[in-house]
């Protein structure tokens, strides 16, 4: 039976062509698959005994024999050509060595073999190599990486580090002259964290964030007479609460404080749990609870480190929710219609793949300065600025370079609204603890447009009394365009507004019960101060106020005025521009006295009259001098019948008068 089936099977695979050959196919696929087996094994023992001998190469650099262990491992490439490790190796080691030019054999040999395992290895020698300041030797390594076929993802990160590399090199040997960072010193600093610092637009008050014992506060400190900082405080409650607060950026007016509140929202992803943006307002001394900004702005995800524009009308903040370029971006809400409009995403020419943090809008509403891991940089986190164009897009953001930014953290960024200095958070060598807050001089290349702050107080002017929640508007003098309009403070009756440098403004209050309001500000003149102080006087009409008054004598003899008149008169003068600074109508009255004479015989009078007469020319011509029109001088001669003494008739009664 075993015979016929045998014979069966031969016959079949005779009449069968595909059969026999499927047959042959199979013994071949069976021997290719035990070749590639025994081969297999064949590397597997090869694959031992190479990491068995480089093994007894590495114990020969544990014992600091470097010389027998480059010896070693070069006999080693020798006899195994193939892996890349041993050619990493001596480069590492000769790099110890100091041995540049092996270096660089070595290490261009492991990115010829196979570029994508060199990747890794050699991208810490090249990072080792930045440390210990040898940047043109890291650089040509990532340099020749950059150059092979690497996976695309290791291509972008290998050119991004050569130009973060470049850049540092180039700082590291050319820091901006002139430029120095000056710890803030122990009115600020502590041995706890400082950060995130704010100040007033008229540059008299910093706040900022200190972590104590793992719990963010807010801590504030004021200029004295000196310019000088003065002790830290906190802040107290509220704002300051059990829970993380922080990122606080004061108003322009410093009325505001807009900040980040952790922990707060709900379940349902709005009103608990996790970091909203929230603002305070002065209130009887100290400051309100918190009040919450609704969904529109804070969602389930990270919203906060708000900057708000010195014209109120826009808020920059930071937000890891949908819809942005990958990790933190900088989003930015606009105030239309007595309501914050959804944010906008800045874009991905501000906005990178990982973090871009700590805005901060300049006064000058137009320079943008923030911190990022994302754009090239000297370390872990840089300082960068960016311009607004004309269409409202954003220029490509500038490094701040060296010395502000370091290798190390550099994040969180105020400048002062004249854009000369600034103050940073970093973590550089002689801080006092872990961040400190730092005081810098900016130079032109970063410099944001010259800023003023305007400031004061709207005031009636007849009963000198503050007026509370006027609307002040300012326009550019030359294109007649507004500028934002500010309102009285509902405290004090204050006001704060920043005006750009090299301009003309026209001020201008239109409010019930009052005479319309209208100054013209020039600011062209560099030598301007960092703030001006200007109250608006408003005026109700039919009112009539005595600005100044006094009485003026002369000398019978001579006919000259007396010393004391005449500093009467010198002060009058110096106050002129005063009397005059809110548009009023003002006008100089001057009485003079002459004698008539006892009876009709009497002809001497002329003569009484012209002195008369001339005594308030006198002071007339004075005012004339100081270019003040003649028809605002308003001259009376009165006559006496009796002439009881000389002392009336040496005397000029003077006083400023204005007609509202």
């Amino acid at each position: 039976m075993l015979t016929k089936n045998k014979h069966i099977h031969r016959l079949s695979a005779r009449m069968n062509p595909t059969y026999g050959r499927f047959a042959l196919h199979c013994m071949a696929l069976l021997g290719i698959l035990l070749a590639q087996a025994f081969s297999l094994q064949a590397q597997t023992d090869t694959l031992k005994l190479y990491r068995s001998e480089f093994y007894s190469c590495e114990e020969l650099v544990k014992k600091g024999k470097y010389d027998k262990a480059i010896e070693c491992l070069q006999t080693l490439s020798t006899k195994y050509p193939n892996p890349v490790k041993t050619y990493i190796r001596l480069a590492e080691l000769y790099y110890n060595k100091h041995e540049k030019p092996q270096v660089l054999f070595y290490a261009n040999k492991a990115i010829a073999l196979n570029a994508n395992e060199a990747y890794a290895p050699l991208t810490y020698l090249a990072n080792k190599m930045m440390s210990h300041k040898d940047d043109d030797l890291g650089l040509l390594i990532l340099k020749q990486l950059a150059a092979a076929d690497l996976d695309t993802l290791k291509q972008q990160k290998t050119s991004q580090n050569t130009q973060r590399y470049t850049m540092k090199a180039y700082a590291d040997k050319s820091p901006i002259p002139g430029i120095f960072l000056k710890n803030m010193g122990d009115s600020v600093n502590s041995k706890e964290n400082e950060y995130l610092p704010s100040i007033s637009l008229d540059g008299s008050t910093m706040v900022f964030t200190r972590n104590v014992g793992g719990n963010e506060d807010f801590f504030i400190t004021y200029k004295d007479s000196n310019l000088q900082w003065r002790k830290a405080q906190n802040i107290g409650y509220p704002p300051n609460t059990g829970l993380p607060d922080g990122a606080a950026k004061l108003s322009a007016d410093g009325n505001y404080l807009f900040y980040t509140r952790c922990d707060l929202r709900s379940p349902d992803g709005i009103r608990g749990g996790g970091c909203d943006i929230v603002f305070s307002y002065k209130e009887n001394g100290g400051w309100s609870a918190p009040q919450i900004f609704g969904y529109t702005i804070n969602t389930t995800a990270y919203e906060g480190q708000p900057s708000l524009s010195s014209d109120n009308t826009e808020m920059y903040f930071v937000s890891n929710r949908e819809g942005g370029y990958g990790g933190m971006d900088i989003w930015v809400s606009t105030y239309e219609n007595r309501l914050w409009s959804k944010p906008k995403n800045l874009g991905p020419t501000i906005n990178t793949g990982k973090d871009e943090t700590a805005p901060f809008i300049h006064p000058d509403n137009e320079t943008l300065y923030f911190a990022s891991n994302g754009h090239i940089g000297l370390g872990s986190s840089d300082l960068f600025v960016a311009r607004k164009n004309n269409n409202g897009t954003w220029r490509t953001p500038i490094n701040l370079g060296a010395p502000i930014n370091t290798e190390q953290f550099d994040g969180s960024i105020v400048v002062n609204a004249k854009g000369t200095s600034g103050y940073c958070a970093s973590d550089r060598g002689d801080t006092k603890g872990l961040l400190d807050l730092y005081s810098f001089n900016l130079y032109s290349t970063i410099q944001p447009i010259p800023t003023l702050c305007l400031k004061g107080f709207v005031r009636d002017k007849f009963y000198k009394n503050e007026l509370y929640k006027m609307h002040v508007d300012f326009k550019n003098a030359f294109y007649k365009t507004s500028v934002g309009e500010e309102i009285s403070n509902a405290g004090d009756g204050s006001y704060t507004k920043a005006l750009q440098m090299g301009k003309t403004y026209i001020i201008e209050c239109n409010e019930e019960n009052y005479r319309p309001y209208r100054k013209t500000i020039s600011l062209i003149n560099d030598a301007l101060p960092d703030n001006i102080y200007l109250d608006i006087r408003l005026k109700q009409p039919g009112l009539i106020d005595t600005l100044f008054a006094a009485d003026l004598y002369t000398d019978t003899t001579h006919l000259q005025l007396d010393s004391l008149s005449q500093s009467i008169i010198d002060t009058a003068l110096n106050h002129w521009t005063e009397y005059k600074a809110d548009s009023a109508d003002v006008v100089i009255y001057l009485k003079s006295y002459y004698y008539a004479g006892d009876s009709l015989s009497d002809t001497c009078y002329k003569k009484y009259i012209e002195t008369c007469m001339h005594q308030m020319q006198l002071i007339a011509t004075q005012f004339e001098k100081r270019k003040i029109p003649c028809h605002l001088i308003m001259m009376d001669p009165c006559m006496l019948i009796f002439k009881d003494e000389e002392r009336p008739f040496r005397k000029i009664e003077m006083s400023i008068v204005e007609f509202y």
